[in-house]
């Protein structure tokens, strides 16, 4: 690595026509800058005190986990295909579900009735998957769906 520094100007370049990398120290600068940005998102969501808050992030852990489930069980028994589908449909459901409960968190302080922008959830699925050859329609639907059973388990075991 071929490079020329000016100490006036305080400044690396690189000569033209070299093979030229980044140095690690420039990279991992990035890369821990990343980590800590990540870092500091995780920590505003989990130290919020807010009961509302602590309720969706659980119902969205139940909701994964039982996707995953699902979309692992249906994968094996039935088949690759409608286990991906119904993985990405649970996804979905998942979004829906965080539109949702936003909206549902404005209400009162930002506005007086619920937003009809999550709607366009399973509209899209649906387009999605009959567009797209990977994905099935029936069991993307299913899969956006699995929300429910784990809103029923979630207030069923209080």
């Amino acid at each position: 690595m071929f490079t020329s520094v000016d100490s006036d100007r305080k400044t690396i370049e690189h000569l033209p026509d070299k093979n030229v990398h980044n140095s690690p120290a420039q990279s991992n600068s990035f890369i821990n800058e990343i980590k800590s940005v990540i870092a500091c998102q995780f920590q505003k969501i989990f130290s919020k005190n807010d009961e509302y808050t602590k309720l969706q992030i659980t119902i969205f852990g139940i909701t994964f986990i039982v996707a995953i489930l699902v979309a692992s069980l249906t994968g094996v028994t039935i088949g690759s295909t409608f286990g991906f589908s119904v993985f990405i449909g649970a996804i979905a459901g998942i979004f829906y579900l965080r539109l949702l409960a936003k909206s549902i968190g404005k209400i009162g302080k930002e506005s007086n009735r619920v937003s009809q922008l999550q709607l366009l959830v399973p509209v899209c699925l649906f387009i999605f998957a009959s567009k797209l050859g990977s994905l099935d329609i029936f069991p993307a639907m299913i899969g956006f769906f699995i929300y429910k059973p784990s809103l029923i388990y979630y207030f069923s075991r209080s």
